[in-house]
């Protein structure tokens, strides 16, 4: 893990974080639903994705000003379609599993997206 005084990226941490928390979110919900319905409302995972599609895009911007690497782009804009498409109700006709579907790849792909910008800024300070 990087840390210390060149961990410029602080919001890379945050977003891989988010990123994993709406992976286990996602496959755990239907299962808790009927105990804790406020985890099925549709503005509280409106608000939290469209927060981390505002954060990733911020954080990874912040990352590549510093080691101007494109190929983190390939990581993080299929993270991004995947989360803007299964929360803006594009999926919704494709059903709830797609949604999970979508959102958990979403995740897991922009979780990979900030592990490697951070990697990427960091080692740009070294070199």
């Amino acid at each position: 893990m990087i840390t210390g005084p060149d961990d410029s990226n602080r919001i890379d941490r945050i977003c891989a974080g988010v990123s994993i928390g709406a992976v286990v979110h996602c496959v755990q919900a239907p299962w808790l639903a009927p105990w804790a319905p406020w985890l099925a409302g549709e503005t509280a995972h409106g608000i939290v994705a469209w927060t981390l599609a505002l954060l990733s895009i911020l954080a990874v911007l912040k990352g590549w000003s510093v080691h101007r690497a494109s190929r983190v782009f390939a990581w993080a804009l299929p993270g991004w379609f995947c989360l803007i498409t299964a929360r803006s109700g594009s999926a919704s006709g494709s059903g709830e599993i797609a949604e999970i579907f979508l959102t958990a790849t979403a995740g897991i792909v922009l979780w990979v997206t900030h592990h490697l910008n951070r990697s990427l800024a960091y080692w740009h300070h070294r070199s």
